[in-house]
């Protein structure tokens, strides 16, 4: 199984059909008797999507005051998971 850990919650995986799966999981990542992430699912079409949603949670718990602000936090979550998924993939 391909596994992206995004950060110390989330991480991406790929579920049996190739699909990307965006995983929210506990203090340690987990799988379960059948070899599925244990935490809450999200599942996506594409890399895009899940990428695009796990911005968009993580910047709801962030200090963002400004649209200034949240172009700096989504620009730096956006290089930082590119850089991930290249050395991934």
């Amino acid at each position: 199984m391909m596994k992206i850990d995004l950060d110390e919650k989330y991480c991406i995986v790929l579920n049996r059909w190739g699909n990307p799966v965006l995983v929210k999981h506990g203090k340690e990542f987990e799988l379960d008797k059948h070899g599925d992430p244990v935490g809450k699912k999200f599942f996506f079409q594409t890399f895009g999507q899940a990428v695009k949603s796990y911005i968009k949670r993580s910047a709801g718990t962030s200090d963002v005051n400004s649209f200034e602000e949240l172009a700096a936090f989504i620009d730096g979550k956006l290089k930082d998971v590119e850089l991930k998924i290249n050395q991934v993939i």
